[in-house]
């Protein structure tokens, strides 16, 4: 529904359109956020006159709802991981660390760790940024305790394990409770979009596709006048503005004035600072970095310092040594299923067990990423016999470069490929150095193309195994959609970037997601 309020609203009427639909949940917004049919019903304005008499109590309320499921989450992940540290400890030396509840509590004093590192804000925050710190702080606070406790018989030990432990289950559990949240209408931030210009709207239709972000847009102004509508209700008039945010007790508002003239952002800045505690200066960060920016002051001069971790030897040291030691352990300890996937795939059908296809790798050089074959032999044949029959699979194959129901590939292929197996023997390449375990998804020649500008960005590092591509919809995601993943994996990459992937890989995996 598109609203657009003039100077002349009736507040009690928005007021209570706006906390009974997204604030006290007695209505829920469809999957993209946008209001029922109903809003523009005469609603009850109790509670906007609740609000009102106590503002303050509404805040921290709302504070309390919405930091509660992930503090509920941490307290039993945290216990979880301290008692099956116990347990591991208790297996390998017939007896345990002191009492069993004290090794469940053991873990709990690291909650405020993470209280005071923000991470229970619920705004904002990138799952790679919140893994960095959640691993930061659990290896300051186990690693200090298993020092100062050097001499304690088993407590290095259990520090160990619970650090193991806590570092996957932590995560997991934030992950699986802020997916739920995101889902519930009571959850989250009411906000104010302040905007400008024709991109506006789709700045809005942004947040409401991501409510795991914790910011629900209810009201959006625009201070040129120029937008009248859009996904949430509009009011460019100041002072009805003003009005509402106190109403509404609105405590965070987004800046997205792109088209605004520079002079005139101060001025817009200095009236909402004095009613609004938290301005998220939004911008289309897509050709830059934005998950490690820095801000900076020389003299009057301000700006943000922005890392490109490619280019930092002792992070690509780490990044080729995190290579190394997992293709080595996953060969070793994976000789005996890559055999197995080598015979049946010989069984399976007539040719090589290898593929080896050639692929662009850094620089733009080209090498031999090698798989496990998963086609018939005479698959290209079948394959262009195929296209000239299906107008539907040739459509689908210019538009994505894959095909749903690719004719080519063999029943033991298809499974290899539903599991990513079919990619274990590119473990060779890492090996090699002509790939690394997490990058950019190796592409063709032909493909260079349709990369454009950012081919440029693409040839800069090595193609990975597995990548932010393949964790994020992979073949249920468009062509475009990969080239923007790619980019931003690369304008974003670190170690904690590399860690959150495979983690989701993982994931992946087991749910079998985007395969085919």
């Amino acid at each position: 529904m598109h609203a657009n309020l003039g100077s002349d609203v009736d507040l009690d009427e928005l007021d209570a359109l706006v906390s009974d639909e997204l604030i006290t949940g007695q209505r829920t917004a469809d999957a993209r956020g946008h209001w029922p049919a109903s809003v523009g019903r005469k609603q009850s304005s109790a509670a906007a006159a609740e609000r009102q008499a106590n503002p303050s109590s509404t805040v921290s309320w709302r504070s309390v709802r919405n930091s509660a499921p992930l503090i509920i989450g941490d307290i039993v992940s945290l216990a979880a991981s301290g008692l099956l540290a116990q347990t591991i400890v208790w297996l390998a030396a017939s007896r345990g660390v002191g009492h069993w509840g004290l090794a469940g509590l053991g873990m709990l004093p690291v909650l405020f760790a993470y209280w005071l590192g923000g991470l229970y804000s619920g705004i904002g925050v990138h799952p790679v940024v919140e893994l960095r710190q959640i691993l930061q702080f659990n290896t300051i606070a186990l690693g200090a305790a298993a020092i100062g406790a050097l001499f304690v018989p088993l407590m290095p030990i259990w520090c160990v394990a619970a650090w193991l432990i806590s570092i996957v289950l932590v995560p997991l559990t934030r992950g699986m409770i802020r997916s739920w949240c995101a889902r519930q209408s009571w959850w989250g931030h009411p906000i104010l979009m302040i905007g400008s210009g024709q991109q506006a709207p789709a700045a809005i239709d942004v947040l409401l596709r991501t409510p795991s972000s914790g910011l629900r847009p209810i009201l959006f102004t625009d201070p040129s006048g120029g937008c009248q509508s859009c996904a949430v209700p509009v009011e460019n008039d100041a002072a009805s503005v003003e009005k509402i945010i106190i109403q509404e007790a609105i405590r965070y508002a987004v800046v997205w004035l792109p088209d605004l003239p520079y002079g005139q952002l101060p001025e817009v800045m200095d009236r909402y600072n004095q009613l609004i505690p938290h301005m998220l200066i939004a911008s289309d960060s897509s050709a830059f970095p934005s998950l490690w920016g820095t801000s900076r002051n020389c003299g009057q001069l301000a700006g943000m310092e922005l890392r490109n971790g490619q280019m930092l030897a002792p992070l690509r040291f780490v990044k080729r040594s995190v290579d190394l030691t997992i293709a080595t352990i996953s060969l070793l300890l994976g000789s005996p299923i890559l055999l197995a996937i080598a015979l049946l795939v010989k069984l399976g059908s007539s040719g090589p067990v290898f593929y080896g296809h050639t692929r662009i790798g850094v620089k733009g050089r080209g090498f031999s990423a090698w798989k496990f074959r998963t086609m018939y032999n005479d698959g290209d044949h079948l394959f262009h016999t195929h296209l000239q029959s299906d107008p539907d699979a040739l459509a689908e194959w210019q538009r994505d470069q894959k095909l749903r129901e690719d004719p080519r590939v063999t029943p033991i292929g298809r499974f290899l490929r539903k599991w990513s197996l079919d990619e274990l023997p590119q473990i060779w390449n890492v090996l090699k150095g002509d790939m690394s375990i997490v990058g950019p998804r190796p592409i063709v020649k032909a493909e260079a193309a349709r990369y454009g500008d950012t081919f440029r960005l693409y040839a800069s590092v090595k193609p990975g195994i597995t990548g932010l591509w393949q964790v994020s919809g992979r073949n249920d995601t468009t062509y475009d959609e990969r080239v923007r993943m790619d980019a931003y994996y690369i304008r974003n990459w670190s170690p904690w970037f590399d860690l959150y992937i495979l983690i989701k890989t993982l994931v992946v995996l087991i749910c079998r997601t985007g395969a085919y």
